[in-house]
Formats: structure tokens, sequence, C-alpha cells
């Protein structure tokens, strides 16, 4: 009698200390004062070996975690996740996060945090898309109305995320994605990264358009070239892999070249390639044909690609585009033309290039 009093007397105890625990003032992910906080982010040496996972649902029970997990059981060592803002068309001056579309802050803090569990590094990516998109409109060509309230409405946008970034241990953020339209505009952009620094202490970078990546004057200020790397590569269908090689060899030496005037390592943010026919001639393309998949091309892409770059001193790494994020995409070779590369040719090639030591690793063993 007398030892069942005791364990109901720790019980109630016990009780009152989660409730007590429970309604203590909390923080959430954009609430805590960059400051106080210090996250501890992994060793920023080593190449970025990465894969890009597009969050395109809000929906609590999307299985991102999974996705998560299959990234990291490619050998990856980063994980790209892109969240989108939306703007109606590209004359709009309003940029909204819409959380049936987006995750919110709270389920985005714990996708980052499950990579960090799985030992990727997390490069947080906020892109704008256009919610009602008139005939071939896209990011690249906004004009809105009235730049000075785009601009306000775009600080905005990067500078929560830049608040949960520096919250839950993003290694780095990039303050924008191929805004071709915007990227003469240099003091506008060297004012947002000025005040991204005010907030965010992980290292910045900005993604470029693959035809574009010279135009912008404030490399300077960030910590790495972002660009992607859509560039066409060979014209007509079954190129063979020496011809690939030999594109990507001039394309190299001007990249490099071009590299030594900003002194910025480069990080490729979308290397990408569609399981289509057409995939060397129009990489950006994934409309061009669908009905036409090429698993055998896709993997010289990729081959060409890392033989190219794979271990390039001035290179930072690379962002595979892109991973499956329904449970409902086949990722059939025969049947799906997307870029993802999974259960396909391309995948082992990508397996193979992840598994090469760096650099660093290489020196240290």
């Amino acid at each position: 009698m007398y030892r069942n009093v005791i364990i109901l007397i720790l019980f109630a105890f016990v009780v009152l200390a989660v409730v007590w625990l429970g309604h203590l003032p909390g923080k959430g992910p954009t609430d805590i004062a960059p400051a106080a906080l210090q996250p501890v982010r992994p060793s920023q040496e080593g190449e970025f070996r990465g894969i890009c996972l597009q969050l395109h649902g809000g929906a609590s029970d999307i299985p991102y975690e999974k996705f998560i997990t299959e990234i990291a059981r490619t050998g990856a060592n980063t994980l790209c996740l892109v969240v989108h803002g939306y703007q109606e068309n590209t004359n709009s001056t309003s940029i909204f996060i819409d959380t049936r579309k987006t995750p919110d802050d709270q389920r985005l803090g714990e996708l980052i945090n499950h990579a960090h569990k799985k030992r990727l590094r997390v490069i947080l990516m906020p892109i704008v898309l256009l919610a009602k998109r008139r005939g071939n409109e896209w990011r690249g060509k906004i004009k809105p109305d009235d730049w000075n309230k785009w601009w306000e409405d775009y600080n905005h946008f990067i500078l929560h995320y830049a608040r949960l970034g520096q919250a839950s241990g993003v290694e780095v953020l990039s303050v924008g994605s191929e805004l071709i339209s915007t990227e003469t505009q240099t003091d506008r952009w060297k004012g947002l990264i000025a005040a991204v620094r005010k907030i965010y202490t992980g290292r910045l970078t900005y993604s470029a358009n693959w035809d574009h990546y010279e135009v912008p004057q404030f490399w300077g200020e960030l910590d790495i070239v972002g660009m992607t790397s859509y560039f066409t590569l060979a014209e007509g269908e079954n190129p063979a892999i020496e011809d690939l090689l030999g594109a990507w060899a001039g394309i190299k030496r001007n990249i490099l070249k071009w590299q030594k005037t900003v002194n910025r390592p480069i990080l490729f943010t979308e290397v990408g390639w569609p399981n289509q026919v057409t995939a060397a001639e129009f990489p950006w393309n994934y409309y061009a044909s669908p009905t036409k998949p090429d698993p055998l091309l896709q993997a010289n892409c990729f081959e060409a690609f890392f033989a190219t770059w794979i271990n390039e001193k001035p290179v930072a790494g690379f962002l595979v585009w892109e991973w499956r994020n329904s449970l409902y995409q086949t990722t059939s070779p025969q049947k799906d033309t997307s870029y993802c590369p999974a259960d396909k040719p391309a995948m082992k090639v990508i397996r193979k290039y992840f598994q090469m030591p760096t650099p660093q690793q290489k020196a240290e063993s």
C-alpha cells in the first residue's frame, strides 16, 4: 500500500513538471535572436556534393523525410532545399508565401534538422515563382510596376528565410535565383546582402543563370558564386560523349578565366539534364521531348560534367537537379522523363563521383 502511494506521488510530480515546462515561453525558428544564437555548423571543408529537393507542397503528411533519407543514401554530403515565394505575374509587386504550396517555418525547421541528423550540410534556396504565368513569363523576366515596392517585398521574403536559416543552422543561404532583370541593380543587391549579414552568419551565394553569370556586379559581397549548368553541349540527338566533353572544355576555359576576376569559388547550383533525347541541346527545357526518354544520354551528360569539374580547385561544389518530391512520381527510366536521376543509369554515375575523395580527404589520408 505504502509503495503504491509513493509511486502515485512521484507520478504526480512528473506530470506537474511536464505541464510547467510546456508553459515556458517558447521561440519559433524565426523568433530566436541571431546575436544569441551560435548554431553548430559542420565543417566547411570539401566540395559540396549535393542534390536539390524542391518543397512543392505544404501539407504535413508529405514524406519529405523519406526523400531526404534517400538523398543521404546516394553518398551526397549536402542537401539543397528549394522553397518558393510567389508573385502573380512579371508585373506584380507583391511576393507572398503560400503555405499550401510551401512548408511553414516549423515544418521546414524539422526538415533541416532531419537533414543534419543524416549528416548532410544544408543549402537553403528561396526562389520566386509566378502564380499566374502569362505565356513564356518566368522570374528572369520580371518587370514590376513599382520596383521600390517589389524590392521591399523581396527583402522581406529573403530576410524571413535568413532568420530561419540562422535559427536552424543552415550552412549556406542563397539570396536569389535567376532574377536576370534585377541583376544590374547593384546597389539594391548590396543593400539586401548587407541586411542578411546582420541576421545570418553562414555563407551566402546567389544562383545566376548559366548564360548570365558575368552580369552581376555584387559577387564580391558574397562568399560563393552560384551558377546553373544548362549550357548547350551538342545539337540533335545521340551525341557522342566525346562531343559532350569537348563542349565542356571550352565552357570550362571561359568560366575559369572569368572566375579569376571575381576571386570567389563556384558552386554549380543546378546540375541536371532531363531524361530526354534533347537533353544535351536543351537541358533547361524539360518540355522539349517529354515522350522520348534517353536514359543513356542523361547519364553521359552527367559523366561529361563530372569528368570536367570534379575536384577542380576553384569549384566549391555542385548540386544535382533534382530529386523526386512525390510518392506518385515514377522513376522508371522508360517512363520518367524528368530531371530526377533515381533508378536510372545517371544515378550510377552520380554515386561514382559522390564517392570520390575530395582533395582535403586525400591530403588527410
